[in-house]
């Protein structure tokens, strides 16, 4: 296959998984609030589904380092995360809801890790930048968020699960990476566990990705709230959203030039300052048109540590283990991270408002550099 042909099979693949997840994410907590769900609760859905990462995306690093099945297992996980996210369509308990919702995220946890990793390695071997692959994750979650909130004013907020189904459906069958997606070396995964955990770096990255990229996936749940909080409207959200991914991309493609001038590691602190500022800002309840002007703030902030983060990783990890090591990093940020932020901000919603978990977010991100930090010095002790 031509070298243009796998990008573009890449291209497919990021733009339709994060159109998917864009399409839930971003509007799931009005459409709890619009069924009768309590803030708790919806604090509680959102850190299940995240719980249940940290457990799903290990487990599926294992199960592809292991068998050597990578395409088979994404695209299995891709249609019966689909086929859940139907059913939650029409699910009003609160428990049923609840359930299906972990089970969906059982099967999504394979996904985002599982084409970092194939990315990156097409990437090494075609001589490319995984920031050019990776940044059409970003596209597709900002258009998909543009379009469903616009259509969900009409159709209702149901249309979220049919948008995130189609989405999935479309790399589960047309997806085609045009390499070698499985190395030929197994390896002792539990050996190999244990390997990974004894590196300082990894640890440390594991540590800030929690407290750093948490609130970014909360953020993803509770904007809408905000905007709304602000006097915008359920179409500004959708704005909002295609500004603000949208803004990864160019971020996301230079993250490479970035890297090579200043260093990984000041790549991330920069990115992580950025988020701290906007975070406390947030809090402080600007206007819609704001929060609008200032969308570069997620582009730099976001699109930058997403790629710069997997690299990272890549780079300290074994490289017969590095869908493992993909999948844990994964969990630190958007398994635990996501539940520790995700749950805070529904009690936060019940007992204050929407603006004191921007606040929290803030406290998070500045707890999260100082791992960064550790990371920074570890790597000036040994130069």
């Amino acid at each position: 296959m031509e070298v243009k042909a796998i990008k573009n099979q890449f291209k497919l693949l990021y733009t339709s998984i994060y159109f998917a997840i864009g399409a839930l994410t971003s509007l799931l907590v009005l459409h709890l609030e619009s069924i009768g769900f309590t803030g708790t609760q919806t604090g509680l859905v959102m850190a299940a589904g995240s719980l249940v990462l940290i457990f799903s995306q290990p487990f599926w690093g294992i199960i592809c380092d292991k068998t050597r099945k990578t395409l088979m297992v994404l695209r299995i996980t891709l249609i019966v995360a689909g086929i859940l996210a139907l059913v939650l369509s029409v699910v009003q308990s609160f428990y049923l809801f609840l359930f299906y919702y972990c089970l969906m995220h059982f099967f999504q946890g394979a996904n985002a890790p599982i084409s970092d990793t194939l990315a990156i390695k097409a990437s090494n071997q075609l001589g490319s930048n995984f920031g050019a692959l990776r940044q059409y994750g970003a596209i597709g979650f900002a258009i998909a968020v543009f379009i469903v909130s616009n259509v969900s004013e009409h159709a209702g907020l149901r249309v979220i699960f049919i948008f995130y189904f189609i989405a999935y459906l479309i790399p589960a069958l047309f997806f085609h990476p045009g390499i070698k997606a499985d190395d030929g070396i197994r390896a002792d995964i539990l050996s190999g566990l244990k390997d990974l955990i004894k590196i300082p770096e990894y640890r440390m990255i594991l540590m800030g990705t929690f407290f750093i990229f948490g609130p970014v996936v909360a953020n993803n749940n509770y904007f809408s709230l905000l905007y709304r909080h602000s006097g915008g409207s359920l179409a500004g959200v959708g704005l909002a959203f295609l500004l603000f991914a949208g803004s990864e991309a160019p971020f996301m493609k230079i993250s490479a030039k970035l890297i090579d001038r200043i260093g990984i590691e000041n790549t991330l602190m920069m990115a992580a300052a950025t988020s701290m500022i906007r975070w406390f800002w947030y809090g402080s309840g600007p206007a819609p048109e704001m929060m609008l002007f200032m969308f570069i703030l997620q582009g730099f902030s976001v699109g930058i540590y997403i790629v710069s983060a997997a690299q990272y990783v890549a780079e300290k990890s074994l490289s017969s283990l590095r869908v493992t090591a993909m999948t844990i990093y994964s969990s630190a940020g958007i398994g635990l991270g996501g539940i520790f932020c995700q749950l805070a901000g529904g009690v936060l919603l019940d007992y204050f408002n929407v603006l004191a978990i921007y606040i929290f977010f803030g406290i998070s991100t500045v707890l999260g550099m100082f791992f960064l930090l550790n990371v920074k010095r570890r790597k000036h002790k040994f130069d």
